[in-house]
């Protein structure tokens, strides 16, 4: 977690060594908030004209029996800020994994999976595991134009993905994830077979 708040400030500085040199001052006001306006609807329309399987599941889930921070993260961060420039569902149906806890836990909990749950690591369409995997897109995220999530924002939106992924993906719910993500798939497949041909069949 360290290391994704020194990742965040190094990205808040550029960002903000770039707006200096570029002249921040002459900028009107109606320019100032145009311009994040823009860029969120820029964003949005490359969402669009590059889906995922995930942008066709569902754009809510039941996070009531989630913690109180984290739900929190969810109704004021996830389904609001990163809903700016894609729908939520393209995370909350990624199949991107990365255990819960600290760098010990993580590494702990994926020798665990890997000899009770095998089956998370045959297909990497429906189940992604890596330590870090949500860490590194939040911050790929959060360098994006006109992003205006802020590092402590991107930390926890990071800690809500790490924790739903593994509470709707693993244990008891690990069937049911995988029914779901492979529907999505097929059904990608068939609307947009060369999209799925880039994604999946040619990497």
């Amino acid at each position: 977690m360290r290391r994704f708040m020194r990742g965040s400030w190094v990205l808040g500085w550029i960002g903000a060594l770039a707006c200096l040199s570029g002249g921040v001052s002459r900028l009107s006001a109606e320019d100032t908030a145009a311009a994040p306006s823009a860029s969120y609807e820029a964003e949005k329309a490359k969402a669009l004209a590059n889906p995922y399987p995930n942008d066709f599941g569902p754009t809510l889930i039941d996070a009531s029996k989630y913690p109180a921070e984290i739900q929190a993260t969810y109704k004021t961060l996830l389904t609001v800020k990163c809903a700016r420039c894609h729908q939520a569902s393209r995370p909350l149906n990624s199949q991107f994994l990365e255990p819960y806890g600290t760098k010990a836990e993580k590494a702990a909990k994926l020798v665990e999976w890997k000899q009770k749950n095998p089956e998370i690591f045959k297909d990497r369409a429906v189940w992604q595991p890596e330590a870090n995997i949500w860490e590194r897109y939040v911050k790929r995220m959060m360098a994006k134009p006109g992003c205006n999530i802020q590092p402590a924002e991107g930390r926890k939106i990071w800690q809500f993905l790490t924790y739903d992924s593994e509470q709707r993906k693993t244990g008891a719910n690990a069937a049911g994830w995988e029914k779901q993500r492979r529907q999505l798939l097929a059904d990608f497949k068939a609307k947009h077979p060369a999209r799925y041909n880039e994604l999946f069949e040619t990497r």
